[in-house]
C-alpha cells in the first residue's frame, strides 16, 4: 500500500507555519533529512513517527496517509459494487439510489476522492437501456449531475458528466439539461491552435491541424463498431453491407480513385495510407459478402485485401505512405516493422506513424487484434461461415498467418 508521508508531512509543516529548519530542530536532525523525507527520497525511521504525530496533532496512520489510501479502496470496492448493480438486466433501482448517494457523501468533499464521480455516470451510460426504466435512479443521476454542475469541481468532470448524461437522460429532460450545460465551444488544443494559427495567419499550420481533425473524423467512422453489428435487428448482415458500401465508397471519392472488378478495396492495388480503414472495410465485406449469398464477391475483395496487406508488410522501414486527396495534401504516415512476443514468441507487426508539426504521432497497428483476428479465428465471426469450408479461404487464411508468423529476435 502506498504511503503518502512526503506529501502529508509538507502539507502539515505548511499548516502549522513552520519552516524544515524549525521542525528539524524539534526533532534533532538536519533539515535536510526533512527535506528528503518530504520529496520521498527517504522515510523518518520509526522512532520519529509518534513525535511528529504528536507535533501536528494527528495519529500515525494520518500521517503516513494509511487512512486515506484505506479510504480509497474502499470507494474503489463501492464503485465496482455500483458498476455491478447498473449491468444488471433487472437492475435493483433502491440499491443503487442508496449508493449513488452514499458515494456522493463521500467523495464530493474530498477534492482527490471526487475525481472518482464520473464513474456514477459512465457505469449508468453503458447499461442506459436498462436504467432508463428506472425513474428514480434518473433522478438521483440528475440531482448528482447538477451538484457537479454547479459547484466547484474539475472541468474535465464537468464536461465528463455532460457527455454521459447527455446519453442517460430521458427524452423529457434531455434538451433542458443540454441547453442548460451543454457549452457553445470546443475548447480543446487543436481548436484553439487552429484558431490561433488562422488568426496569425500561419496557413500551413492551420492547414495541418485542419487535415488532422479531418483524419480523425474518418478514423472514427471507420473504426466505430456500432456502425456494423446492430444487435437483436433483423436483417442485420445486410444493413451492415449498406454501411459498408457506403464507407468504401467514401474513401474512393475522397481520394478520387475508380475501382476496378478486381481492386474494389484498393480501388488500383496500391497501398496507401488509408491501410488500417481498407483493411477493416476489405475483411469485414468479405464477410458481409459471404452472408447474403455472393461467396465469389467475397473471395474477390480478399484477394485485393490480402494482397494490400502482403505489399504493406514487405515495404521497408521508413515508408512514407501518402494518398491522393486533394483534402488531405501533405498527410503522410510512416511504416515501420517492429515485433512483439506473444506466447512466447516473437511476431512481426507494423506501425504506423504521423509526422505532425515537428512531433511523430502513433496511428496505428497493423497485425493484432480485428480485422486479421476476425478472418484467422475459427470461431466467432459467423458471418464467414458459408465460405469456412471453401479451399480458397482457407487459402486466404494461411496468407494472412504467413506474414504474421513468429519470426526470431527480439522485440
Amino acid at each position: 500500500m502506498k504511503l503518502n508521508i512526503g506529501e502529508n508531512l509538507r502539507r502539515m509543516r505548511r499548516a502549522a507555519d513552520m519552516t524544515q529548519e524549525q521542525l528539524a530542530d524539534k526533532l534533532g536532525v538536519a533539515y535536510q533529512s526533512v527535506s528528503r523525507w518530504e520529496n520521498g527520497t527517504t522515510y523518518p525511521d520509526m522512532e520519529f513517527l509518534p513525535v511528529l504525530a504528536g507535533i501536528f496533532g494527528v495519529t500515525v496512520d494520518e500521517l503516513i496517509g494509511m487512512e486515506e489510501s484505506k479510504k480509497k479502496e474502499q470507494i474503489g470496492e463501492r464503485f465496482c459494487e455500483y458498476r455491478d448493480l447498473c449491468y444488471s438486466d433487472t437492475p435493483d433501482s433502491k440499491a443503487i439510489v442508496a449508493l449513488i448517494r452514499e458515494l456522493k457523501r463521500d467523495c464530493m468533499a474530498d477534492p482527490v476522492l471526487s475525481g472518482y464521480l464520473w464513474q456514477l455516470f459512465c457505469f449508468a451510460h453503458w447499461n442506459a437501456e436498462s436504467l432508463i426504466r428506472c425513474p428514480d435512479v434518473l433522478a438521483e443521476l440528475r440531482l448528482a449531475a447538477e451538484e457537479i454542475l454547479e459547484g466547484n469541481f474539475e472541468r474535465w468532470l464537468k464536461d465528463s458528466v455532460v457527455e454521459h448524461m447527455s446519453y442517460i437522460e430521458d427524452d423529457e429532460h434531455v434538451e433542458v439539461f443540454l441547453d442548460r450545460y451543454a457549452t457553445e465551444r470546443d475548447l480543446t488544443k487543436d481548436t484553439l491552435l487552429y484558431a490561433r494559427y488562422r488568426g496569425r495567419e500561419e496557413w500551413d499550420k492551420a492547414d495541418a491541424l485542419r487535415q488532422k481533425q479531418l483524419f480523425s473524423i474518418i478514423q472514427n467512422q471507420f473504426f466505430n463498431n456500432g456502425l456494423f453489428r446492430i444487435a437483436n435487428r433483423p436483417n442485420d448482415v445486410r444493413e451492415c453491407l449498406q454501411i459498408n458500401t457506403m464507407l468504401m465508397n467514401f474513401l474512393h471519392n475522397l481520394c478520387g480513385v475508380t475501382p476496378d472488378h478486381a481492386h474494389p478495396i484498393t480501388g488500383d492495388g496500391s497501398v496507401d495510407l488509408f491501410l488500417s480503414e481498407r483493411l477493416n472495410v476489405g475483411i469485414r465485406r468479405a464477410c458481409y459478402l459471404a452472408s447474403t449469398g455472393d461467396p465469389e464477391g467475397a473471395f474477390v475483395v480478399l484477394e485485393d485485401t490480402v494482397s494490400m496487406l502482403e505489399k504493406a508488410m514487405s515495404l521497408p522501414n521508413g515508408t512514407m505512405l501518402t494518398c491522393t486527396s486533394i483534402s488531405l495534401e501533405g498527410e503522410s504516415f510512416e511504416i515501420w516493422h517492429e515485433s512483439r512476443e506473444e506466447e512466447g514468441v516473437y511476431r512481426p507487426f507494423l506501425r504506423l506513424y504521423r509526422p505532425r508539426l515537428g512531433e511523430v504521432e502513433y496511428v496505428a497497428t497493423i497485425g493484432f487484434g480485428f480485422p486479421i483476428f476476425a478472418l484467422t479465428s475459427p470461431t466467432g465471426w459467423e458471418w464467414f461461415d458459408p465460405i469456412r469450408s471453401d479451399p480458397r479461404f482457407a487459402a486466404y487464411v494461411e496468407r494472412v498467418k504467413a506474414v504474421f508468423a513468429p519470426v526470431e529476435g527480439e522485440a
